[in-house]
């Protein structure tokens, strides 16, 4: 049976007032207030961005998700978990800094603020998944010791895995350290020596030190963990890796990521995609990019997989393309959403209904 997916139009995101409202409505359409249950403690999954991102969602917008779940009776928090990479949001304590200088207070929120895997990403547990690349993984204990969840995620391109959508937003963002270093570890760069100038970005952002720099930058694949940051930040486009296979395991990871994080919550999640600045970089990026759509509007089901699949769905009609192919030619996006349906996280069949 297909699941319900609602959407709403946004076309102008400079008034703040008018895209929480619509986030309301579809927070009344999915039934949040009347399907939480009162007492429980639930956590909203956003991505607090970079410093220097500018295309994070803005946090007066998710207030109201704030209050459908207090007006269900339940305990509502804010949670991100930190990054693997070298970066402002590394640990809790510059990860909370960054999530206030971008507006993710208490008190525009109207819920505490907290990173759900604790001081340096140490707080995680194991959990038993049995399936194809783990027996158990590891997921942030924020993330395990909640009730349920809210997702709310500004959908992107991704460096590795094509589209970063709900699915991405949980299964690497939910993730422990180890989770998260264990979804990158067949990945491995090489540098081109026509391109390389030097330059030491990539040493900056590399999270293991792997990268040293003479005449161009040298990787020590025996301490690299394919993370992709050194990819995602040159300025020359001298760094590449071999995506084909790599990549379709790195998003078979991420869902199964997802699916311990989700586990023991079902009945107790919800989705919210916003197309609102489609970049071609997810919000880890640490500077301002252009869209490469106009702002569509928001998605919200409590299926994670018909609500991604319905996210890309819109954006390429939209687009009149494959937007995500266009952003990232050389790996097929849709491998996360065809596993994860396979291992039961949902469906990729859906019934679209357009609030108004």
């Amino acid at each position: 049976m297909p699941s319900e997916v609602f959407f709403i139009k946004v076309p102008d995101t400079t008034r703040n007032a008018d895209v929480a409202e619509r986030v309301s409505r579809l927070t009344d359409a999915c039934g949040i207030g009347s399907t939480a249950a009162g007492g429980l403690k639930y956590m909203i999954k956003v991505h607090f961005g970079e410093r220097g991102n500018k295309t994070f969602i803005q946090p007066t917008w998710l207030r109201p998700l704030t209050e459908s779940l207090r007006a269900a009776g339940a305990k509502a928090f804010f949670a991100d978990t930190n990054t693997l990479y070298v970066g402002a949001r590394a640990n809790a304590i510059d990860h909370l800094t960054v999530a206030y200088e971008h507006g993710f207070t208490q008190e525009a929120l109207g819920a505490p603020v907290l990173i759900a895997d604790g001081l340096v990403g140490e707080n995680q547990s194991p959990v038993e998944v049995e399936l194809k690349h783990y027996r158990q993984v590891y997921i942030a204990n924020d993330a395990r010791a909640c009730d349920g969840f809210v997702v709310a995620t500004n959908v992107t391109g991704h460096v590795q895995a094509g589209l970063a959508g709900a699915i991405k937003n949980v299964g690497m963002g939910l993730a422990g350290r180890g989770g998260k270093r264990s979804q990158h570890c067949d990945l491995r760069p090489d540098v081109s020596r026509g391109k390389c100038t030097a330059c030491g970005t990539c040493v900056q952002w590399c999270p293991t030190g792997a990268i040293s720099v003479s005449d161009i930058a040298v990787i020590d694949e025996a301490v690299c963990i394919g993370c992709g940051e050194c990819y995602a930040v040159c300025p020359f486009g001298a760094i590449s890796f071999s995506w084909s296979e790599t990549s379709a395991n790195l998003q078979e990871k991420m869902a199964e990521h997802c699916y311990g994080a989700l586990m023991g919550k079902r009945g107790q999640h919800y989705f919210f995609n916003f197309m609102t600045a489609l970049t071609q970089n997810c919000n880890c990026i640490g500077r301002a990019e252009k869209a490469m759509a106009e702002p569509i509007g928001i998605l919200a089901s409590r299926d994670i997989v018909a609500v991604d699949q319905a996210t890309a769905d819109m954006a390429c009609t939209a687009a009149g393309e494959d937007l995500f192919r266009k952003m990232w030619p050389d790996w097929d996006y849709t491998v996360q959403l065809s596993y994860a349906e396979s291992i039961g996280l949902g469906s990729r069949s859906y019934e679209m209904r357009e609030i108004s």
